[in-house]
């Protein structure tokens, strides 16, 4: 695939540096979150204290993850995706791919080929809302500034 086939997405990932803050995060958040939003359909999987929570996303489709509490194993089964990594750099990643996220870290990505991203965690818990609240950071809205 050539850089010019990733055109249609690119805007909002090339409207960050190549290293963004988190404050640069939140403001892409923000104004995606006044845009239409797209669903991902999540699977659920339970194993002797793990749960792994996999994300289907349709090319074309640009994400923001939330901000985990601990280190995150992230593994990338199908398909292709430009994405700030551990480090804060945007690099394309393609299946399978397999990487640990530091804690306090919250990832962008532009999907470029449908994607299945994996998350492994491990807890004893079965209820997701629960399980998100003990894995992730909450994070105040965002306010910007209304033209």
């Amino acid at each position: 695939m050539s850089d010019s086939e990733l055109s249609p997405i690119d805007g909002a990932l090339e409207a960050l540096p190549p290293r963004p803050t988190y404050e640069q995060v939140r403001r892409l958040e923000a104004c995606m979150a006044r845009m239409p939003q797209v669903e991902c359909p999540l699977e659920h999987y339970f194993a002797h204290g793990i749960y792994g929570r996999l994300m289907h996303a349709k090319a074309g489709t640009v994400i923001v993850g939330k901000m985990h509490r601990f280190s995150t194993l992230n593994v990338l089964l199908a398909g292709v995706i430009r994405v700030t990594g551990p480090d804060g750099a945007v690099r394309d990643l393609r299946a399978p791919c397999m990487f640990v996220s530091p804690p306090g870290c919250k990832k962008v990505g532009a999907v470029i080929e449908d994607v299945q991203w994996l998350n492994v965690f491990p807890t004893k818990l079965t209820d997701v809302a629960a399980i998100e609240t003990q894995f992730t950071i909450p994070e105040t809205p965002l306010i910007e500034d209304q033209p």
